[in-house]
């Protein structure tokens, strides 16, 4: 019965169905599993080990995991990589009401719990209050778990920098959001804040529907999500829709290292993230050095940018996300064989086989980028670092 399930629900048209925004609010009603940790200790082992080369003359971090439910957990890779480097660890409850009291063990707290709403608006005020006034370090950081499922906060951050990001247009003005929908070109791609996975992603096709859109989202009670209790209220949110190849490419950078894969849209669908009909193969090196460009500008340990091409061959920005599903050590496949890119000091990109965890390779990033400069700068005294971090 558990392996009919699982065909099911690899099955396009299930997989369609559960983005139907009918099926996602009726699935809110229903009841769910409560969130279960999983320690998946026996997966891990085909990727390599990643091995920090510390400096004898400071002390290693004392580290608090957090860890995030769900059937392929962030923390056992981290938990991996600590035990590999003889780095001192424990987990750290970030949801009891004792979390100040309990931070006081730890120099850093790496992990996050999920990207439910409730817990992104719980990691975003307590890692505030970690690195503002704690001094701690966090992985990822308070500005990184802010960008975190906020598509808006993306699309203002790449326009602020010039950064080649699908043409987005959001409004919180009711007024203004009417004049758009007049006179902007169709088909436009409406989204939802928080989302992922294409939930709450529509195709517009014309005016109208752009208007009741708007018409909804400026209600007293607003557009009904897949959020319980959770209307999008106050705001629109509209991309031009990038007419392209029937792929998109999400491209992960973790330092000077790359790699990833295509998504392939259903049939008669316009969406890739969440169906899972992904591709492994070589990635054009225009489309890494766009994603390490992103990232110079976001500045995170890693960093998934998902990319489409258009019909002239010109890669388009629709999202990037600090955090991401990590389900398997080998995202990217060259020609049958994993491995990563990597950024050469000269500025030439390689290929170097191998299977990695990501977020272990985010981990070390995160140390020898940020902790550890940032320990150096604040002397040697062991005192608490100024509360920054990733």
């Amino acid at each position: 019965m558990t392996a009919l399930v699982a065909r099911l629900r690899e099955w396009t048209p299930c997989k369609r169905l559960r983005k139907h925004p009918c099926y996602v609010r009726l699935r809110r009603r229903l009841p769910m599993a409560p969130e279960t940790y999983v320690d998946d200790r026996e997966r891990l082992e085909p990727a390599e080990p990643i091995r920090l080369d510390w400096p004898a003359d400071a002390p290693k971090p004392r580290v608090g995991l957090v860890r995030d439910a769900g059937p392929h957990p962030r923390w056992t890779k981290y938990r991996r990589f600590l035990e590999t480097n003889d780095i001192p660890h424990a987990i750290y409850e970030l949801h009891t009401a004792d979390w100040i009291e309990a931070a006081a063990a730890f120099d850093a707290v790496v992990g996050m719990p999920s990207n439910n709403i409730w817990h992104l608006e719980e990691t975003r005020r307590k890692f505030w209050v970690l690195e503002n006034w704690l001094g701690k370090f966090c992985l990822p950081s308070f500005e990184h778990a802010l960008l975190y499922e906020d598509k808006m906060l993306e699309a203002y951050l790449a326009q602020a920098h010039g950064l080649p990001f699908a043409p987005t247009y959001v409004s919180h003005d009711p007024e203004d959001a009417r004049r758009l929908v007049r006179r902007l070109k169709y088909p436009l791609v409406s989204k939802m804040v928080p989302g992922s996975g294409s939930v709450g992603v529509e195709l517009v096709r014309g005016p109208r529907r752009a208007e009741r859109i708007v018409a909804r989202a400026f209600s007293p009670g607003g557009r009904p999500t897949h959020l319980a209790g959770c209307p999008q209220q106050g705001f629109v949110y509209f991309q031009e829709f990038i007419a392209n190849d029937g792929y998109d490419l999400r491209v992960i950078v973790v330092g000077r290292y790359a790699l990833g894969y295509y998504r392939r849209a259903a049939a008669g669908d316009f969406r890739a993230s969440g169906m899972n009909l992904l591709e492994k193969r070589e990635i054009p090196e225009e489309a890494l050095r766009l994603a390490w460009r992103v990232n110079a500008v976001v500045g995170s340990p890693k960093l998934a940018v998902d990319l489409v091409r258009d019909r002239d061959g010109a890669y388009w920005i629709v999202e990037f996300s600090p955090l991401y599903l990590v389900d398997e050590p080998t995202d990217l496949m060259v020609r049958g064989t994993p491995g990563v890119y990597v950024l050469e000091d000269g500025g030439a990109v390689r290929f170097q086989p191998g299977r990695y965890w990501t977020p272990e390779l985010a981990l070390r990033e995160f140390l020898q980028r940020v902790y550890l400069p940032a320990r150096r700068r604040a002397g040697a005294s062991g005192s608490a670092a100024e509360g920054r971090s990733a």
